[in-house]
């Protein structure tokens, strides 16, 4: 039976977060992130939203439909954002990618056989607690439904 991280990214910076979670997958550990909606990014609303909706106007000049394309749902822009902390021409850093489990709430039921021996860790230095009360931040799922996360319901 594998053992499983669990991490809960709840209030959590995402920077400093999935940079510890790339280093732990780097060093072999199977890890399942879950509540990667709630985990927060440090700006100001206006600053963050231009900056993810000027890279979705990026496209190649000859055939605009080969992107590149920037992912929408938050637990699929977490695991991005792991995946490119990555060394990405290196098969160390594609194993590493593939140890990594994200789920945008709790994980869904139809998984939970999957993970019999969940052990719960905790990432420090990431917590929101970090930035001072006037510091401005974003939730992912926020974010997400700015740039065309359609899907509003969650399913558990």
């Amino acid at each position: 039976m594998q053992e499983y991280l669990l991490f809960d990214a709840k209030n959590k910076i995402l920077g400093r977060f999935c940079s510890q979670i790339a280093k732990k997958a780097l060093l072999g550990n199977l890890i399942v992130v879950i509540n990667s909606k709630d985990c927060i990014i440090s700006g100001t609303k206006e600053d963050i939203h231009q900056k993810y909706l000027a890279k979705l106007n990026i496209s190649t000049a000859t055939n605009p439909r080969r992107g590149p394309f920037w992912p929408r749902r938050p637990d699929v822009f977490m695991r991005a954002v792991i995946k490119k902390m990555l060394p990405r021409k290196k098969l160390r850093g594609k194993e590493a990618i593939s140890r990594v489990h994200v789920y945008i709430a709790d994980i869904p039921e139809r998984f939970r056989k999957r993970y019999q021996k969940l052990i719960p860790q905790e990432i420090p230095n990431a917590e929101r607690t970090r930035l001072s009360y006037y510091n401005k931040y974003i939730t992912l799922e926020n974010l997400c439904m700015r740039i065309g996360w359609n899907n509003k319901t969650i399913e558990v």
